[in-house]
């Protein structure tokens, strides 16, 4: 979920934007807002946005009182607050101007926001402020007031000035808005109890920057019963650098170190001997590479064990990920299936592991001589993600207790001369981001046989993992008793790269499997916990399962996705969804039917009657709390 200040232009955003990130990470994503984000039906900023910061009145009214009524929660600097009602005394007749036809000037300065039955009316000033000291929670901090901003309701008091005694910061009686009359620069305990009180859930210590995780090196590794699949990697690596006989010996598998560039990174491989003693470092990993190798943020270093790595090695070095556990459910998950591609190697059996990486994208996909050399297929795991990538370039939280994976795999395309193995026409590429969902539906089912929460995981069109949960209690437009609030749990984010008569894919999966309260996850469906799940695990299940897919897939390919639409339609949120679309002129109304088998289209149908109106993918947004469907802008 993301804390979203707004707007972007204003000048203490920039810095308010790092002091909440110190606070809120690893649990919120801190990001500022622009005027016309806010206001674009292409950015949905409110499915995602677990509070809205205001620094300044909004340029789109609307967009902010639709947010408030669907249960977002605001948090305003710098401004005043009063109850109204229509007419009444306190009212402010300019607010109302244009939807009443009077003839006088709307006031754009004052925010009215529904809470409950009552209007709040919130006014923002540009003036300048005066030193003050606030009482919070018996702390006495110092801040810039603003006299002529009262703070005019009776509601919770957050912090009072201590000169008069007067309210610095209130919260309304619904919880879902607060306002300070104090602007930026905030003290950390005047943000954290603000947003403590508007129901966010965050470690009340503030991060130590000193103390944030840094990139580590990462294990090139292979199920143990295949190690050799490791040497093939590498082989193929250094051949295709024309370095097969000059850094090693082949056949006693002796290797020199060797160094991979690439446009965005340089991979500098090490052959590791394992000290017996721990070292005075913060991570054990960090003594299997030469001294002072982290200066340079573009250099990822990857380490090549001899053998595979013991429960010992597993506990120094991999603390927060068992590669032995994920291979032996690879195997447990796989039981009964044969190998149907005996000249190479099936998913999952080579793995390049690191505890923390920038993105198991990026690694892949914006290196694209590395991506050609790599041997398919091949998975890419991490704990933590610093820069962890979403669909349209959205930011992704990546906390430890998710799983974050890419998995590359190579196909030949129709048509190409000498192209071993099965092949693909290019239009049917864009499945691989449906049979992938397909894969996460069916290794939860398998992780959970029973279906306690397994029937709880659904498909949001094209590529959003969501769960069912219950309503939020608080929401005064929700209905917990009967409506389950769906939540968004995970992404599928498939990047193509060409040549050669072949397509290299990756498919990059984020997943919250352990996560708790108020990243929704895998574990929160579950009303018990559920032996057995693990991000291990999870990650085994969900590529044996698209393995299992991919090739039903390719052995049927002039099906297209007609096999499995069924399962499709019955794991996603729109089946029989009434939209609007947005990219038409005029908008059209229309009713979501499902794919289209041959080129995987959103079908819809017009509710006045009409031919088919099929959408890309790729070409466009679907905010499903609005009911609209637009063109996704770059």
């Amino acid at each position: 979920m993301n804390v979203l200040v707004y707007p972007s232009t204003h000048p203490a955003a920039p810095s308010l934007v790092q002091t909440l990130a110190s606070i809120l990470i690893p649990h919120y994503l801190p990001q500022p807002l622009t005027p016309s984000q806010l206001s674009v039906q292409e950015y949905p900023w409110h499915t995602s946005c677990a509070v809205l910061l205001l620094l300044s009145p909004p340029t789109d009214h609307e967009a902010v009182r639709k947010y408030i009524e669907s249960g977002g929660r605001i948090l305003a600097f710098g401004a005043g607050i009063r109850n109204g009602t229509l007419f009444g005394p306190s009212h402010d007749f300019g607010s109302l101007s244009a939807g009443l036809g009077l003839s006088m000037v709307k006031d754009t300065t004052i925010l009215r926001v529904a809470d409950g039955r009552a209007s709040l009316y919130i006014s923002f000033s540009t003036a300048t402020g005066t030193s003050a000291d606030v009482s919070i929670n018996d702390t006495v901090v110092s801040v810039s007031r603003l006299p002529t901003c009262p703070l005019d309701l009776e509601a919770h008091i957050l912090g009072r000035y201590v000169e008069g005694n007067a309210p610095a910061g209130i919260l309304s009686q619904s919880g879902l808005v607060a306002v300070w009359n104090c602007t930026p620069p905030l003290p950390d305990i005047l943000l954290s109890r603000s947003l403590s009180a508007l129901g966010l859930h965050f470690s009340s210590q503030r991060a130590d920057p000193s103390l944030q995780p840094r990139i580590l090196p990462q294990f090139l590794l292979a199920r143990p019963d295949s190690w050799q699949v490791q040497h093939r990697v590498v082989k193929a690596l250094l051949d295709h650098l024309n370095l097969g006989s000059a850094v090693g010996d082949e056949l006693q598998r002796k290797w020199e170190p060797f160094v991979f560039e690439d446009a965005n990174n340089d991979f500098h491989f090490h052959f590791p001997s394992f000290p017996t003693e721990d070292r005075t470092t913060d991570h054990s990993i960090v003594e299997l590479i030469p001294p002072n190798s982290f200066s340079n943020p573009k250099i990822n270093h990857v380490l090549v064990p001899s053998t595979p790595l013991t429960s010992e090695d597993e506990r120094r070095y991999t603390p927060q990920f068992s590669p032995s556990a994920f291979f032996r459910a690879i195997d447990e998950f796989r039981s009964g299936t044969e190998d149907t591609s005996p000249d190479s190697w099936r998913i999952g059996e080579a793995l390049i592991y690191g505890e923390v990486v920038s993105s198991t994208q990026t690694m892949l996909d914006k290196n694209p001589s590395f991506l050609r050399a790599l041997p398919s297929p091949i998975v890419s795991l991490a704990t933590v993600q610093l820069a962890g990538r979403g669909r349209g370039g959205n930011a992704w939280l990546s906390p430890a207790g998710c799983l974050q994976m890419s998995l590359k795999i190579r196909v030949g395309l129709k048509g190409s001369a000498s192209v071993p193995g099965p092949t693909i026409h290019p239009s049917k590429l864009v499945f691989i981001q449906y049979l992938y969902a397909l894969a996460i539906i069916d290794a939860c089912h398998v992780l959970n046989p029973a279906s306690e929460w397994a029937h709880k995981v659904r498909l949001k069109w094209p590529n959003d993992i969501y769960g069912l949960f219950p309503s939020a209690q608080n929401s005064p437009t929700s209905n917990s008793k009967s409506t389950p609030e769906p939540r968004k749990m995970g992404g599928i984010l498939v990047n193509t790269s060409f040549g050669g008569g072949v397509a290299d894919v990756v498919i990059g999966c984020g997943l919250n499997v352990l996560n708790a309260p108020p990243i929704a996850s895998l574990a929160q469906l579950a009303s018990t916990p559920t032996p057995g799940l693990s991000v291990e695990r999870v990650a085994a299940a969900v590529l044996t399962s698209f393995e299992r897919i991919w090739s039903s897939f390719l052995q049927n390919e002039e099906q297209g996705f007609h096999p499995f639409m069924d399962q499709y339609l019955r794991s996603w949120l729109h089946s029989d969804q009434l939209v609007t679309l947005t990219n038409r002129t005029p908008h059209r109304s229309v009713r979501i039917v499902g794919i289209t088998p041959d080129h995987g289209l959103l079908r819809t149908v017009p509710m006045g009657g009409g031919e088919f109106i099929d959408l890309q993918p790729d070409g466009n947004s679907f905010d499903m709390m609005k009911g609209l469907i637009s063109t996704k802008k770059g």
